[in-house]
């Protein structure tokens, strides 16, 4: 057998879609004595930690300390932050609106995603 008929011969391979992975965000006060602990888990893709902290940015937060770590395609990224007065977040309103807005972050790639395969799907 001939390279040729035996390359005819190959399927073509489809691209394996990556997992489902809930995204979860908490928000806790009691892992840290100064500093509110936020800790995100999710799929991870590029630009994820720059869109994560350009988020708690704009919510008017410190970032004191940030451990990244990436798992396959999970990603944990946790955040030691404080408010602009360099005190603990210790509003459950706060700490909601924070949980959201991390959250909007995993849910807005998602939603960009669908977009993207219906023009290649054509």
């Amino acid at each position: 057998m001939r390279r040729p008929e035996i390359v005819a011969k190959r399927q073509p391979r489809t691209r394996i879609k990556p997992f489902r992975l809930q995204p979860e965000v908490n928000v806790n006060n009691a892992w840290s004595d100064r500093h509110t602990v936020i800790e995100v888990t999710g799929l991870d893709r590029t630009g994820l930690l720059y869109d994560l902290t350009n988020t708690i940015s704009r919510l008017n937060l410190n970032i004191a300390s940030a451990h990244v770590a990436t798992f396959g395609e999970r990603a944990v990224d946790v955040f030691y932050v404080t408010d602009l007065m360099g005190a603990k977040i210790a509003s459950a309103q706060r700490q909601a609106s924070i949980k959201r807005a991390l959250l909007a972050v995993f849910e807005r790639e998602a939603l960009e995603e669908k977009p993207r395969k219906a023009a290649a799907a054509r």
